[in-house]
C-alpha cells in the first residue's frame, strides 16, 4: 500500500510537471506570437526594440538589454537598448563573442571575469554582475543581444534553453532593425538628393517622386503627371527608343535627353532609367547637365570657329570641303564651287588705322560674304585676310559669277568704323569640281593659285581656273 502511495505520488508530481512544463511552453509561445504581432505594428527602431524587450521578460528574467552589431572591423557597436550608458560603448570580439557569434548562448555567472566585459568602463559594468549572450544573424553582419541582471549568478542553463527557443525571434527582430535602418537611409537619401527621381509606369504615368523632381519640374496638381509629356518634341522618338531598347534587355540606359523644366523651358538631362520587369515600372534619376552640354558645344563651336568673325575656321573648313566631295563622289553631276578671297590693301588698313579697325573691317567683310551666299553655302576665315566660300549645287558658270559678283558690289559700299570711312575691294579665286580634283587641297590651291592671278590683273574682278564647267 506504501508502494502504491508513493507510485501515485511520483505519478502526480509527473503530471504536475507536465502540467508545468507546457505552462511554460504555452507562455513561451504567446510571448513570442505577441512579440511577432508587436514587431509587426512597430513603426520605429525604439519602438522594435522595446516588443522585443517586452516578449523577452515574459520568458526570461532580466533588467537591461541591447544588441550589439559587428562591423567590418571587427568592432561591435550597440545598435539598440534599454541600458543609456552602453549607448555609444565599443566592445571587441575575443574568444567568448566569437564562440556566442558563431551560434552557442553563453551566460556569463560574473562578468568581471569575461576579458570583453573587463575592457568596458565602469559606467557600463557598474550595475551589472551576471549577463546572458545570445547570437543573432544579420542580414550582412553577425550580432548578439545581451541582457544583463544585478545579481551574479542569475542566468543558468534553464535560461539558456529558453533563449535558445527565443533567438529566432531576436533575429527578426535583428532584420527588421536592419530593413528599417536601410529604408530610413534609401528615404533619406532620396529626399535629399539634388537629382531628380521619379517612378514612372510603361505609359509614363509619374507615380512616385523626390523633392528634386519637384525642384526641377514643378508639381503637377492632377497626380503627378506624365514624363512623356516633359520631352521636347525632338526627344521623343530617341527616348521611346531607349525605352523599348531597356524592355528588350532589361538593364538600366543612360539617355541624354531634353525635358521641360517648371520654367516653362527646356533643359539638358542625363537620365539613369531601369525598369522593373515582373510589373513594367520605370525608375529614373535624372540630373541636369544643362552648364555642361553648353560648355560643351561652346568648346566644340570654338575648336571649329574662328574667334574674331564666328566663321568656321580653317580645321572647321577642310572638313567641310571633305565632305562636299565625298558627296561630289557619289554624284558627280552635282558640282560645286569654291572662293578663295583676300582684301585688297588690307595691311595698309591695319598699319594706319590701327588693329582694332583692322579687326572691325575683317568683321565686317565676313557679314559681307555670308549676306552673298546661301545659308547651305560654307563661308570661313583662314587667317589674315584670308577667306574661302563652298557654293554647294551650282548649275552653271552664270551661277557663279551672280555671287562674285554679289561681293564685288557689297564690298564697293564704304564701311562706317569707328567715325572712319572705308571703301575696300577683295581678290577672288575660284575653282570648280568640274575640274576633276583628286581632292579638297588640290582644289584649295587651285583657288588660290586663281586669286593670285585676279590680285595681278586689276582689269578682271575675279578668276576662274579653267574648267569644263558649262557655260
Amino acid at each position: 500500500m506504501v508502494i502504491k502511495s508513493e507510485q501515485l505520488l511520483e505519478t502526480v508530481m509527473d503530471l504536475e510537471r507536465s502540467r508545468q512544463r507546457e505552462h511554460e511552453i504555452r507562455m513561451e509561445s504567446e510571448a513570442l506570437l505577441k512579440g511577432l504581432r508587436a514587431m509587426g505594428g512597430a513603426h520605429s527602431q525604439n519602438e522594435l526594440f522595446q516588443a522585443l524587450v517586452s516578449s523577452l521578460r515574459n520568458v526570461i528574467d532580466f533588467e537591461q538589454a541591447f544588441i550589439l552589431q559587428a562591423d567590418d572591423q571587427g568592432k561591435m557597436t550597440v545598435l539598440a537598448t534599454t541600458f543609456a550608458a552602453c549607448k555609444n560603448s565599443i566592445w571587441t570580439k575575443e574568444s567568448m563573442f566569437k564562440k556566442i557569434l558563431a551560434g552557442k548562448p553563453v551566460a556569463a555567472f560574473d562578468i568581471s571575469l569575461v576579458p570583453e566585459w573587463q575592457n568596458q568602463p565602469e559606467s557600463v559594468t557598474k550595475t551589472i554582475r551576471s549577463a546572458l549572450h545570445i547570437g543573432l544573424k544579420g542580414s550582412a553582419l553577425n550580432a548578439m543581444l545581451v541582457i544583463t541582471h544585478s545579481a551574479a549568478r542569475h542566468f543558468g542553463p534553464n535560461q539558456v534553453k529558453k533563449a535558445l527557443r527565443f533567438s529566432p525571434l531576436a533575429t527578426q527582430a535583428l532584420l527588421t532593425l536592419e530593413l528599417q535602418k536601410a529604408l530610413r537611409e534609401r528615404d533619406r537619401f532620396y529626399q535629399l538628393s539634388i537629382d531628380a527621381m521619379a517612378i514612372f509606369t510603361s505609359q509614363g504615368d509619374i507615380i512616385q517622386h523626390n523633392q528634386g523632381w519637384i525642384a526641377a519640374f514643378g508639381e503637377n496638381k492632377q497626380r503627378y503627371g506624365n514624363i512623356f509629356s516633359l520631352l521636347h518634341p525632338e526627344e521623343a522618338k530617341p527616348f521611346h527608343s531607349s525605352i523599348a531598347a531597356l524592355n528588350a534587355q532589361h538593364k538600366k540606359c543612360l539617355v541624354r535627353t531634353r525635358l521641360r523644366i517648371k520654367s516653362g523651358g527646356y533643359n539638358w538631362f542625363s537620365c539613369s532609367i531601369a525598369v522593373y520587369s515582373d510589373q513594367m515600372i520605370y525608375y529614373i534619376v535624372a540630373r541636369d547637365i544643362t552648364d555642361s552640354v553648353l560648355f560643351e558645344r561652346k568648346l566644340v563651336y570654338q575648336a571649329g570657329h574662328d574667334a574674331l568673325t564666328g566663321l568656321k575656321n580653317r580645321a572647321e573648313f577642310i572638313e567641310s570641303l571633305e565632305e562636299v566631295f565625298i558627296e561630289h563622289r557619289k554624284t558627280p553631276q552635282n558640282l560645286f564651287a569654291l572662293f578663295f578671297l583676300d582684301l585688297n590693301k588690307f595691311k595698309e588698313i591695319n598699319d594706319t588705322l590701327g588693329h582694332d579697325i583692322g579687326d572691325e573691317l575683317l568683321k565686317a567683310f565676313s557679314n559681307t560674304l555670308k549676306e552673298s551666299v546661301r545659308s547651305e553655302d560654307v563661308v570661313s576665315r583662314l587667317g589674315g585676310d584670308e577667306f574661302t566660300i563652298i557654293l554647294k549645287h551650282v548649275n552653271s558658270i552664270k551661277d557663279i559669277e551672280t555671287v562674285a559678283h554679289r561681293i564685288r558690289r557689297k564690298c564697293a559700299t564704304p564701311y562706317e568704323l569707328k567715325e572712319h570711312r572705308i571703301q575696300v575691294s577683295s581678290s577672288i579665286g575660284i575653282a570648280t569640281s568640274a575640274s576633276g580634283f583628286k581632292n579638297g587641297e588640290d582644289m584649295l590651291h587651285a583657288a588660290d593659285l586663281a586669286m593670285y592671278t585676279a590680285k595681278q590683273d586689276k582689269a578682271q574682278p575675279f578668276c576662274i581656273h579653267q574648267d569644263t564647267i558649262p557655260p
